[in-house]
Parts: C-alpha cells; structure tokens; sequence
C-alpha cells in the first residue's frame, strides 16, 4: 500500500500491481451474464404475478396456481366470458349484443364503444369472479340470457326517467328482434326478482306480478 500527498490535501491510493486488468472479451461476457440474470428475474416475476407456479399469493391470501381459484378447499375454474355472435343483419334501430356479463347486466356495441346495460325493474344474482361456481344461481341466470340473445344478437332499448346510473351504466328496458322485453322474460321464467328503484318505475307494478305468477308457479329461483 502507498500513499501520495500534494499541498494541504492527503489521498489514500490502493494500487495493486500484481492485478492485471480484465480484457474486453471478459467484460463482454461478465455483461452478457448479466443481461441474462436480468431477464431471467423479470421472466419469473412475470409468470408469478400471471399465476403460471402453483405458490403464487393471491391478494386474499391463497395460494393458488392459474387458472383455478381454491377457495374452502374446494376448486373452482376461472368464469368463462360469454360473448355473443355477430348477427347476420343489424337491423334499424337496434344495437348489437356483444357480451352477457350476469342475468341482468349485458355489453352492447354504443356509439363510442362497449356499452354496459342494467336491466330495469329487475335483479338477478351476482355471478362471483374470484370464486366462480358452475352451478350456483347467477351463473344459471346468466346462461339463460345468453341462449335468448345468441340467435340474433341484437336488441332494441328502451329508456325510462333516467338513461344512466351513478356507475356510469346504461338503464333499459332490452327487447329482442322478435318484441320480447327480456325484463319481462327474466321474471316470467323466475329468473329475476322484481325490483322497482324510483324514478324509473314505469313498469313496476306489471313487474311485480310476473314475479308472483312465477311464485306461484314454482318456476326458476321459486322451484326449491
């Protein structure tokens, strides 16, 4: 170890003789390897967070592999997306279905973009996303919607006092090609349970006796 000093300021300088310096295909390789650890920890985040190794944490704090969520030690399979053909022919007034999100909420193509639709007057059950169930009543519910839009996926819409919700949503009354209110349908076959939210309750009152026809009926959610 030397050291040197010039003027007023002291320096401490470690030479080391006997080091010889690194060549250039040495500091290529050394980079190389890192550039490849690099890419290898960004890979493995990727697939983590993607849910590809089965310990991956989910933010409820199961462990869980994709695409199946455990939940109360049961498995269940990540929701399908039930889209919607197009129809063969749009016709004049009407908008092309394009995607069933639950029994009564469903996406049209709007003028700006994908539109989501509530139903008005009527309220099925949520369909869970992070514990998807086959067989429970929402997913059942939003089946049936579906088969009656998949045919001719299109519907005409009807408005009421307001035309949007305070989640940005669409309220309407949804008819298909052939005059059927699907509002109505859902209740006639006890798919849905009347529900009248002030202003738009033009309806309301022919709502509520579907929904105690169907009752009466056993039919749908009223079979058990």
């Amino acid at each position: 170890m030397f050291y040197e000093s010039a003027g007023d300021c002291r320096q401490a300088v470690y030479t080391s003789a006997m080091t010889p310096r690194p060549t250039r295909g040495e500091i290529n390789t050394r980079l190389a390897a890192g550039l490849l650890l690099c890419l290898a920890a960004a890979a493995v985040g990727w697939l983590l967070v993607q849910g590809y190794f089965p310990f991956r944490l989910r933010s409820d704090g199961i462990y869980s592999g994709a695409p199946a969520n455990v939940a109360g030690g049961q498995v269940s399979a990540a929701r399908p997306r039930l889209d919607l053909p197009a129809p063969a022919e749009l016709r004049r007034g009407f908008v092309r279905a394009l995607r069933v999100v639950d029994g009564d909420t469903l996406i049209v193509a709007g003028e700006s973009g994908e539109e989501r639709v509530r139903l008005i007057g009527v309220d099925c059950d949520e369909v869970s996303q992070e514990h998807f169930d086959s067989s429970s009543a929402g997913w059942l519910q939003a089946l049936w919607l579906h088969e009656q839009l998949k045919p001719n996926a299109q519907v005409r819409l009807t408005f009421d006092k307001e035309r949007v919700d305070r989640y940005g949503r669409t309220l309407a009354y949804v008819h298909l090609p052939g005059g059927e209110m699907i509002n109505e349908l859902l209740l006639m076959e006890g798919h849905a349970k009347a529900m009248a939210v002030a202003p738009n309750t033009r309806y309301a009152r022919q709502f509520s006796v579907l929904e105690q026809k169907a009752r009466q009926a056993g039919k749908g959610r009223w079979a058990h």
